[in-house]
């Protein structure tokens, strides 16, 4: 099973809400991944390589991390949404 990692700054609201759309919209495509959410403060790059799917709120700029990162501010706003579930359905199913 994918392990996704779901960030933001304090790993408190943003990531709470960024997950709980993903967890919707990959129960919807009956896709079952590992989800978890952290502070990308807390999390060391070990912590992400870990992962197979970085999903944040922001930019991450840790040359140390190699998993593949997707921005996922368009789950906390709406604009661009569906684009963003997209993505991280193909990134998980390939």
């Amino acid at each position: 099973m994918k392990k996704v990692l779901v960030v933001c700054g304090n790993g408190i609201a943003s990531s709470s809400i960024m997950l709980a759309s993903l967890k919707d919209f990959l129960d919807e495509k009956n896709i079952s991944v590992d989800l978890d959410k952290a502070s990308l403060m807390t999390c060391s790059d070990e912590f992400f390589n870990d992962k197979d799917l970085i999903v944040s709120s922001t930019k991450l700029d840790r040359p140390g991390v190699k998993t593949p990162v997707i921005v996922g501010s368009a789950l906390l706003t709406g604009i661009g949404e569906e684009k963003v579930l997209n993505q991280i359905k193909d990134a998980i199913l390939n």
